[in-house]
């Protein structure tokens, strides 16, 4: 190995630490405010219950609307923050509508594949499978969660200039907070 190679694979390691920092900044939030909806729905409904089915549906609900209430709240923040040059009244309502694209963009396909079909799915075999509910739902939650941040991370990567995301702090500079989104 050269001494060039050993840069570039350091370099590489570092940009994919900053990669993974930046998801989980982005993404932990959304991801508890998921959890605490998802699990206690589930635990709670099967224990009200004793139907996985049941358990399955609400889990895929509670994920749904803790998830995307913090992913909602974040983009209209941060998108806010890039519209200050506007009036109050329309800065609000163009960073909802900048908020709702940038949702939509991100998680939409993700979404579609993780409550339509693999988290329901996972919540009800998976327990059949281990034999115990509060384990199976644990590694249903894990496998359902796999796949949607396979599909999230993709869109928020390939489709970054749609999504409201926080800048990156430079040293020395205020926290600054933008949407990369038009200023239409």
């Amino acid at each position: 190995m050269t001494g060039t190679e050993h840069f570039e694979g350091m370099d590489r390691a570092r940009r994919a630490r900053r990669k993974l920092a930046e998801w989980i900044r982005r993404y932990l939030p959304c991801e508890i405010t998921g959890t605490v909806g998802e699990l206690g729905g589930a635990a709670v409904t099967y224990a009200l219950t004793d139907s996985l089915a049941a358990a399955a549906i609400v889990a895929t609900i509670g994920a749904m609307v803790g998830y995307y209430a913090m992913a909602y709240i974040n983009a209209v923040r941060w998108s806010v923050q890039s519209q200050r040059h506007r009036p109050w009244p329309s800065r609000f309502v163009v960073a909802n509508l900048l908020a709702v694209r940038s949702v939509v963009v991100e998680f939409g396909p993700a979404e579609v594949v993780d409550s339509g079909l693999i988290r329901p799915l996972a919540y009800y075999t998976v327990p059949l499978l281990v034999g115990e509910a509060t384990v199976g739902f644990v590694i249903a939650k894990v496998a359902a969660d796999v796949t949607f941040y396979s599909c999230a991370i993709f869109s928020y990567e390939r489709f970054g200039a749609l999504v409201a995301r926080r800048r990156p702090k430079r040293e020395g500079a205020r926290d600054e907070i933008i949407a990369t989104v038009a200023d239409s």
